[in-house]
C-alpha cells in the first residue's frame, strides 16, 4: 500500500486519527515484546530450563495478541485506503487470534501448575482452538459469520454475524473469566506483592476491555471506541514485566544454589589445608584420561618436613604446607592439575608435557620453594621431585616410576629433579 495513501487517510480521519496512531504504537510495542519472548524462549529450551514451557505458551499468547492488534489496525487502514473488499480478511484474523490467545492462556495455566506436562497433552487445547477458528472462515447464516458483508459505524466495523456469533462470543468471554480468575488465584499464592498487583491490574484491564468489546460486537455500545487493542498492549507490557521479575528471582535463586553446589563440590574435591585438589579428585582425573594420554606426573616431596613438625610444631608445619601449595599454584601452567597427595607429598599432572617441559616446571618449583618465607629463623626450604611420562596407559604404574625417580633425587642430595627412564 503506498505510504502517501495511508498518510492522507490518517490525516483526514479527524479525532479517530489519534486512536489509530495509538493502536499503531501499541502493535509496535507488542511486536517488539513478542520478538523478545521468542528469542527468550529459544534460549531457555537450548539451556534445558524448566521454565521453558511457561515461556513457550506465554510467547504464543503474546504472538496471538500481536496478531489481533495488527488485524484491527489493518481493518482501519483498508477502510481509509479504499480497499473495501479486503476488510474481512484482517477482521477474521483478529477474531481467530482471540480464540488462539485464549487457548494458549489455558495451556499456560496448566503448565504453571505442572512444568512437566508434556506438549502432547496440551495439544488438544490448541486443536479445539483451531476448530473454533475455522468457524470464522466459513460463511453461513447458521455459523458465526453469515457473509462477507459488513457495516461501518462511527465506532467501528461489524461483520454480518450468524446465529452462532452470540454463543461463541459468550463462550469466549466465559473462558476469559475462568482463566483470569485461575491466574489471579495462582498469582495470589505466589510471593511478592508487586507481581500480584500487576497481575490483578493486567487481567482487570484485559477483562473489562474484553467485556466491552464483546458487547460491542453483539450490538451494545457502552463506549464509542474499541478497548481490546490497547488493553492487549497494556496486558503484554505488564505480563512481560511480571515474567521478567519472576525469572530474575529464579536466576538469583539458581545462582545461589549453584554457588552452594560449587562450595559443596569444592569441599568434596579440595584439600582443606592446602586448597589444592585432594587425592581422590586426582585419581578420578587420571582415571578419565585416555589410554594414550599425553603428559606426565611430577611427584614432589618436601625435604626434612618431619624436622619442621618435631622442632617447631604442627602449626608451623601447616603454614609451610600452605606456602608450598601457593608456590605450586603460581608455578604450574593453567592446563596442569595439582593435588596434595598426602602429608608433605604433592602430585602434579603436567598436561602434554615431555621431559624438557617437566624440567622447566620443576626448576621453577624448586626456585619458588627456596624463596618461600621461612616458617622459622634459619630454616631453608627445599623439595625433591620425580617425573615420569605417561607412556604405558597406566597412570598408577607411571606414578610408581615417578616415586622411584623421587627417591633417586633424594639419594643424590635432595633439592633436585630426577626423571624416570
Amino acid at each position: 500500500m503506498p505510504n502517501e495513501i495511508v498518510v492522507a487517510g490518517l490525516t483526514g480521519a479527524g479525532v479517530d486519527t489519534w486512536a489509530l496512531w495509538g493502536k499503531i504504537m501499541a502493535v509496535g510495542a507488542t511486536a517488539t515484546l513478542s520478538s523478545l519472548l521468542v528469542v527468550f524462549t529459544v534460549a531457555l529450551y537450548r539451556n534445558g530450563d524448566r521454565e521453558a514451557p511457561v515461556a513457550l505458551h506465554f510467547s504464543v499468547a503474546n504472538l496471538c495478541a500481536t496478531l489481533y492488534v495488527a488485524g484491527d489496525i489493518a481493518v482501519r487502514i483498508c477502510l481509509l485506503s479504499g480497499r473495501l473488499d479486503a476488510v474481512m480478511v484482517p477482521y477474521r484474523l483478529s477474531l481467530s487470534a482471540i480464540v488462539l490467545a485464549l487457548a494458549s492462556l489455558i495451556a499456560l495455566h496448566r503448565v504453571l501448575g505442572n512444568r512437566a506436562v508434556p506438549l502432547r497433552r496440551l495439544s488438544p487445547i490448541y486443536a479445539v482452538g483451531l476448530l473454533l477458528v475455522l468457524l470464522f472462515w466459513i460463511d453461513d447464516p447458521r455459523l458465526v459469520i453469515a457473509s462477507d458483508q459488513y457495516r461501518v459505524t462511527p465506532v467501528g466495523v461489524f461483520a454480518d454475524y450468524g446465529v452462532l456469533a452470540g454463543p461463541v462470543y459468550v463462550a469466549c468471554l466465559a473462558t476469559l473469566v475462568a482463566v483470569a480468575w485461575a491466574m489471579l488465584r495462582r498469582a495470589r499464592r505466589a510471593e511478592g506483592r508487586l507481581p500480584w498487583r500487576m497481575t490483578v491490574f493486567g487481567f482487570t484491564v484485559f477483562f473489562l476491555a474484553g467485556v466491552h468489546d464483546t458487547f460491542r460486537e453483539l450490538g451494545m455500545e457502552l463506549l464509542p471506541f474499541s478497548g481490546l487493542t490497547l488493553a492487549c498492549a497494556v496486558f503484554q507490557i505488564g505480563a512481560f514485566a511480571t515474567m521478567a521479575m519472576h525469572y530474575s528471582k529464579t536466576l538469583r535463586e539458581r545462582t545461589y544454589h549453584d554457588h552452594q553446589m560449587r562450595r559443596l563440590a569444592d569441599k568434596a574435591t579440595r584439600d582443606p589445608l592446602s586448597g589444592l585438589f585432594n587425592r581422590a579428585y586426582m585419581e578420578q582425573h587420571l582415571d578419565r584420561l585416555p589410554a594414550e594420554g599425553a603428559g606426565g606426573l611430577l611427584f614432589i616431596d618436601l625435604d626434612h618436613f618431619k624436622v619442621v613438625n618435631d622442632r617447631y610444631g604442627h602449626e608451623r608445619g601447616d603454614r609451610l604446607i600452605r606456602a608450598v601449595a601457593d608456590g605450586i599454584r603460581q608455578t604450574v601452567r593453567e592446563q596442569d592439575v595439582a593435588c596434595r597427595w598426602g602429608g608433605d607429598e604433592f602430585v602434579v599432572h603436567l598436561s602434554e608435557a615431555g621431559s624438557d617441559a617437566a624440567l622447566a616446571v620443576a626448576e621453577r618449583l624448586l626456585r619458588a620453594f627456596r624463596h618461600l618465607d621461612p616458617v622459622a629463623p634459619g630454616l631453608e626450604m627445599s623439595a625433591s621431585v620425580g617425573f615420569a611420562q605417561l607412556t604405558d596407559g597406566d597412570w598408577r604404574a607411571t606414578l610408581r616410576r615417578a616415586d622411584q625417580a623421587l627417591y633417586r633425587a633424594k639419594a643424590a642430595g635432595r633439592n633436585r629433579l630426577a626423571i624416570a627412564p
